[in-house]
């Protein structure tokens, strides 16, 4: 059984005995309580109204699930933990935005902290979500802007895929524990065409735009990272060690989770070195960019240092009869034949750049 380790000292911005008088008021949307009770052949799934109502349910099935959706609600909150024995210091973890995902146990209930990844426009967000498994029920609660990934539980318990009934609620756990890791996997195979849209830009027409979004990227997979690596080790610990309420088919279907969290970290590691080597595409093209501007204008430059000598050569016009003076002073198409010398020069320099590969990059 994992230790209890020293808590933290932080501020109890969401302490549940001073904020129920906040969670009464109107503002306070009421949280949506689901349930689904399983024995060995019938399954019952409704939506409770009122939290009194789980008590007589708690008695009559082997295996009880209360989805709780919505954070706020803390009175109907509380009121579930005193149906259920959960003391308000576990509630509070079990609320609280910022958690570490963890396994620690409270009395005779396991907390199980995890975070459930989703996109939110174009950036990654993890959600809080918290599992309570005791002897023959478990409650989950999450907030209403998380995605309900729970549904192919649901449809597996309807459609009588699972032996839910008879392997009792660890093996619940277990279920819902791997669709939350699963979630994780779409979340990533967009961040694969994310990459290739960016390694696109990055070759063909860099901005800062495209290195903002490499930026945005790489905090995405860092946000993922906070996420899964604490989840590894939850799953590590509920898959090896001994813990209350635990049997061996759960903890079977732990390390299987905790095989698919490893394989997830995995492709999360490339992916952050994928976005650390798009930026230094980026950092290369626009090196690249920037050589072929200097390339031509110093091409332009070169081009001119002939005709500006000339030109300045002619402009010397000394008004003496010697025949030590500039040619062509004085006679009649001197100027067309200036310009004729300028045009020949000016054209044999760029057929001679262009012979020599110096133009043809930018062409």
């Amino acid at each position: 059984m994992p230790h209890r380790k020293r808590r933290r000292r932080r501020p109890r911005h969401r302490d549940l005995a001073a904020s129920i008088a906040a969670a009464t008021q109107p503002s306070a949307s009421p949280a949506t309580l689901r349930l689904v009770a399983c024995d060995g052949t019938t399954t019952r799934e409704t939506v409770v109204q009122r939290p009194e109502a789980l008590a007589p349910e708690r008695e009559q099935w082997p295996v009880l699930w209360i989805d709780v959706e919505g954070l706020d609600d803390l009175a109907t909150i509380r009121e579930i933990g005193q149906i259920f024995g959960i003391g308000d210091l576990a509630l509070e973890d079990a609320v609280t935005p910022d958690e570490r995902p963890k396994v620690e146990v409270f009395g005779h209930q396991v907390l199980i902290a995890v975070r459930m990844a989703r996109y939110d426009g174009d950036s990654v967000v993890t959600d809080p979500m918290a599992i309570f498994l005791g002897d023959r029920h478990v409650i989950t609660f999450h907030d209403r802007s998380s995605h309900d990934g729970f549904e192919g539980v649901r449809q597996r318990i309807r459609q009588h895929r699972t032996r839910i009934g008879e392997l009792g609620a660890d093996h619940l756990c277990a279920l819902l524990l791997d669709a939350v890791i699963d979630g994780y996997f779409p979340v990533l195979e967009r961040f694969g065409d994310r990459l290739e849209e960016l390694e696109e830009e990055a070759l063909e027409s860099p901005t800062r735009q495209t290195l903002a979004r490499i930026h945005d990227v790489r905090n995405d997979l860092m946000t993922l990272r906070r996420a899964l690596w604490p989840t590894r080790d939850v799953l590590h610990a509920l898959g090896r060690e001994s813990t209350a309420y635990v049997g061996d088919h759960a903890r079977s279907h732990f390390r299987d989770s905790y095989d698919h969290t490893m394989e997830l970290l995995d492709l999360m590691e490339s992916y952050r070195e994928i976005g650390s080597d798009l930026r230094d595409i980026y950092l290369a093209s626009i090196n690249n960019r920037m050589n072929d501007v200097m390339k031509v204008l110093t091409v332009i430059a070169t081009v001119f240092m002939p005709l500006t000598f000339i030109t300045g050569y002619y402009g010397m016009n000394f008004h003496t009869d010697s025949p030590w003076n500039m040619p062509l002073l004085r006679f009649r198409y001197g100027a067309f034949v200036a310009a004729g010398i300028m045009l020949a020069t000016t054209l044999g320099m760029v057929v001679f750049f262009w012979r020599r590969g110096w133009l043809r990059r930018w062409h």
